[in-house]
């Protein structure tokens, strides 16, 4: 497979083999089930190419809730699903991976050929291979890669027709990290150990998210055990470091609440903020005596959330932020292209190439707005969670909604109090909204 990728990735990842070598994916395609009730009146209905990481496993039993709910609720709407999971460990074998999927959905005919790329590829080699393809072969991408506009690397300055057709939307996994900053700069922390668990990924976030803030960190991943984890905050400790953030699921937050107090590092020298996606819980440690800053999600405020089935929480993994969001994005993806067929503004048989058909030159011309398709359609969705915020550029859309501050007090094991102290419109330059009688006491 000869795919002249831009240079940057070509000079990475090397040539790649003739396509006489061996397969490395499966290009399985998932067959739309037919509907009983009657029939289909819309031209045609929309043809997905989904690109996941293999390790993003939420994102993966969510595009498939949202696939049966389009295949169930929605008849005519949804017609071939084409999927790949690419290897974010291995630049080459997640282009092999793609390529091969995409010469397959290809080969099948115009009438059936992929609309557009669904990518939930995170971060790492993963979202290199997809935004490079996405960009070279001109396919009109829905992307939840995390990362702002100079994260995007292969997006980060493309020309007018390409930024109308290549969107990029932040997961809230990659939002609620912000808020540490704004905490920082708040409290005038200076020093800080930043720690979290799988739901999060830092990978862009080591250089950027205390830029030009005068505190002093370092951000790991979470130990898995209570003994690694006693090393680890025994580490920290030897640093100077007095201030701890964690960011992770109920267990995550409780495991690690509890080596501190074995340590006894729960003191009021000592500085607590635990920062999750569920929204449901609140701190559990045999803690004698510690107070924290707990940052969870707030209930959407909103008069139609009665409407949404409130059998998909059960249905959908945890978190359900996480989940939800991207639930939320298969359908937003494939309605709003259904209704750029409708209108005619995308071909009924559009014309695509092969990785192998690609010469660096020959990017197809799309003349496709699927940002405002994307951006209209949203308006008129009611939300399983989070609805989505839009900017002007990549980096900037996002999906919205808001965590609540709350102060606890644990003593002897139980919690005593939890006092809501202000909230965060989770987004890049979004401020704090707290008590400043209570905040600056932390």
């Amino acid at each position: 497979m000869n795919f002249a990728f831009p240079t940057l990735i070509a000079s990475i990842i090397y040539v790649l083999s003739p396509k006489s070598a061996q397969t490395l994916v499966d290009g399985q395609t998932i067959e739309n089930k037919p509907t009983r009730k009657g029939t289909v009146t819309n031209p045609r209905p929309v043809n997905i190419f989904v690109i996941n990481d293999e390790a993003n496993g939420i994102a993966n039993a969510s595009i498939e809730a949202a696939l049966k709910t389009l295949r169930d609720k929605y008849q005519g709407h949804l017609g071939q699903v084409y999927s790949v999971q690419a290897n974010g460990s291995d630049p080459q074998d997640s282009l092999h991976r793609i390529c091969d999927a995409w010469e397959k959905a290809i080969g099948r005919g115009t009438d059936t050929a992929p609309d557009f790329v669904l990518s939930t590829a995170i971060a790492g080699w993963s979202v290199e291979a997809s935004n490079s393809f996405s960009s070279a072969l001109g396919l009109p991408t829905l992307s939840a890669q995390f990362g702002q506009e100079e994260d995007l690397r292969y997006w980060s300055n493309l020309d007018y027709e390409k930024r109308s057709y290549l969107v990029q939307v932040m997961p809230p996994a990659d939002l609620v990290p912000g808020i540490i900053r704004k905490l920082a700069i708040y409290l005038k922390i200076t020093n800080a150990a930043i720690l979290f668990d799988r739901n999060f990924d830092m990978s862009y976030k080591y250089d950027s998210l205390l830029l030009n803030v005068p505190t002093r960190h370092v951000i790991n991943i979470i130990a898995q055990t209570v003994d690694d984890m006693k090393e680890q905050l025994s580490r920290m400790r030897d640093l100077d470091v007095v201030n701890y953030f964690i960011l992770g699921e109920g267990k995550t937050i409780d495991m690690v609440l509890k080596t501190a107090e074995a340590l006894n590092f729960t003191g009021h020298k000592y500085g607590w903020f635990a920062l999750t996606m569920e929204k449901d819980i609140w701190p559990n440690c045999n803690c004698k005596n510690i107070s924290l800053l707990f940052i969870k999600p707030e209930l959407r405020d909103t008069e139609d959330t009665t409407s949404v089935d409130d059998s998909l929480e059960a249905v959908l993994p945890s978190p359900f932020l996480s989940s939800a969001f991207y639930y939320d994005l298969t359908l937003l993806g494939v309605e709003s292209m259904k209704s750029a067929i409708e209108r005619e503004e995308w071909p009924l048989l559009p014309s695509h190439i092969g990785c192998d058909d690609y010469n660096g030159n020959n990017t197809p011309s799309r003349n496709f707005d699927f940002f405002e398709k994307l951006r209209a359609t949203s308006k008129n969705m009611t939300p399983t969670y989070a609805a989505f915020k839009w900017g002007k550029k990549n980096g900037e859309h996002g999906a919205d909604f808001r965590m609540s501050i709350n102060l606890v007090y644990i003593e002897k094991e139980i919690l005593t109090s939890a006092e809501n102290i202000g909230s965060w419109s989770a987004g890049v330059d979004s401020p704090l909204e707290a008590s400043s009688q209570i905040l600056p006491r932390i």
